[in-house]
């Protein structure tokens, strides 16, 4: 069996690897950061939110897909256009 020079130079960064020493943060700085993390878990929402985000059901039902059914309209017109134009049928894109 012959020894790959992949396998060596693997076998050299796994020793480097397990020469490493563990570092860990202090148990004051890890309860300090989860006081914080639970504190932005926790926090209440801001208050000064706009009525027609609270209530955005009309924004969401009506405005979205009326904005995204436009835009792939024009999208659309603008293929058959340009492959016409290729064609011959309207002249020049």
């Amino acid at each position: 069996m012959t020894v790959d020079l992949d396998d060596q130079q693997d076998d050299e960064v796994l020793a480097s690897l397990a020469r490493l020493r563990t570092c860990d943060v202090s148990q004051r700085r890890s309860h300090q950061l989860r006081r914080r993390c639970h504190a932005m878990l926790q926090a209440e929402p801001p208050a000064n939110r706009w009525a027609w985000m609270v209530d955005g059901a009309p924004f969401r039902r009506v405005i979205v897909p009326a904005l995204g059914s436009a835009w792939c309209l024009a999208y659309l017109v603008e293929i058959i256009r340009r492959t016409a134009a290729i064609y011959g049928y309207f002249g020049t894109p």
